[in-house]
């Protein structure tokens, strides 16, 4: 198990020792573990202090800004009230400064660390400014987290992900019974009944089974419509495995044939497990991003912009993408070429695939409809 651990790249060497940043323009960043290469962090430590602290999961960074959000200055005690000089022992107070200037979320943590005022917008960011317009609907929200055109921007993504589909090679053989895996369609095989795992989420189930169906993964109408709901029922069928951190467990220790999960997660775990294979469906995948997101309260400085912005470097952006497994969006961005690292990486870059928007009041209401009612008739 990966520990928590905290990386420190400064200024080193009595040559530069008057080019130094002064302590408070360090940056200070907690991260998500493996989604940014060590090499990648001693780069940028090369001109700027900077401290960054890796987490295992997404839960712990969320927990962390819940906790910035809930602090507030102690009362002294009513000794010191009454006689008031001097400083009070660090221990006696508490500060409700927040330290740490950006943290890593996943784009579906947005709508909900938004409304719970755990986070705040940023300055606008060029590069991002021309990603396509799916995007912009993903990044710029309201205050209460709902895509708006004209809102303010939330997050700047680093590392872009896509669903994909993970099996034991020696079961779906060419010459064998089992034919090979090809589209989400595939996952309704008779013989996959009990053979699935995915992770626990229900809104990636209806994503699948929208794509199952040729409709858009965010296609909120469709969430109420009978064939997508008779659909998801079946699929649930196939599943043997719901579990958001252990499903690709069940794939290597054999319990199940296929898997359903993040590029990033899969690729890890075929470089490990050569007889697994995996596939970006023919429909087309689901794309979620790793994002940068400030504390709310936190100082957001010129050296946190200078690290956003430095990650969109297209030499850094590559060490990214090859090595955490996830393309940058800054691949994303109108008429740039893929480096010729990427196009030998052929997993790592799907086809074609939607980003996952948030959903409306109207989608989150059809989607639970759906899932209420598959509960039902189970």
């Amino acid at each position: 198990m990966i520990k928590r651990r905290t990386l420190l790249w400064g200024l080193l060497g009595a040559a530069v020792a008057s080019c130094r940043p002064r302590v408070s323009d360090t940056l200070n960043v907690k991260l998500l573990a493996r989604s940014i290469p060590s090499q990648v962090l001693k780069e940028f430590g090369r001109e700027y202090s900077a401290t960054f602290q890796a987490e295992v999961s997404l839960l712990e960074i969320y927990q962390q800004l819940q906790r910035w959000h809930a602090q507030t200055p102690l009362s002294p005690p009513l000794w010191r009230r009454l006689l008031s000089f001097g400083s009070p022992p660090a221990d006696e107070a508490a500060s409700s400064i927040v330290d740490t200037h950006l943290v890593t979320l996943s784009d579906p943590w947005l709508e909900y660390a938004i409304r719970q005022k755990l986070i705040q917008p940023i300055p606008e960011f060029d590069l991002v400014k021309t990603l396509p317009d799916p995007w912009q609907q993903l990044l710029r929200r309201d205050s209460q987290g709902q895509s708006s055109s004209t809102g303010k921007l939330w997050a700047v993504p680093y590392r872009t992900q896509g669903l994909m589909i993970a099996s034991q090679r020696h079961i779906f053989k060419p010459n064998s019974n089992n034919k090979p895996i090809k589209k989400w369609a595939d996952l309704w095989r008779p013989e996959l009944e009990g053979r699935i795992a995915m992770p626990n989420q229900p809104r990636l189930a209806a994503a699948i089974v929208l794509k199952a169906l040729n409709y858009s993964v965010n296609d909120e109408a469709a969430l109420a419509r009978d064939d997508v709901q008779q659909q998801l029922l079946a699929l649930y069928r196939q599943v043997k495995v719901f579990d958001s951190q252990d499903y690709l467990k069940a794939l290597v220790n054999e319990d199940v044939w296929l898997a359903v999960g993040w590029s990033g997660d899969i690729l890890a775990t075929l470089v490990r497990y050569r007889r697994l294979g995996a596939i970006h469906p023919q429909e087309g995948t689901v794309l979620t991003s790793d994002v940068w997101v400030s504390p709310a309260d936190a100082e957001l400085t010129e050296v946190a912009k200078s690290w956003m912005e430095f990650c969109w470097q297209p030499s850094i952006a590559t060490q990214i993408s090859v090595t955490s497994y996830g393309v940058s969006p800054a691949f994303f961005l109108p008429n740039v070429q893929l480096p010729a690292q990427l196009y030998q990486e052929t997993l790592l870059v799907p086809g074609h695939g939607e980003v996952l928007l948030p959903l409306s009041d109207r989608g989150q209401a059809n989607l639970a409809n759906l899932l209420r009612a598959d509960a039902h008739r189970e």
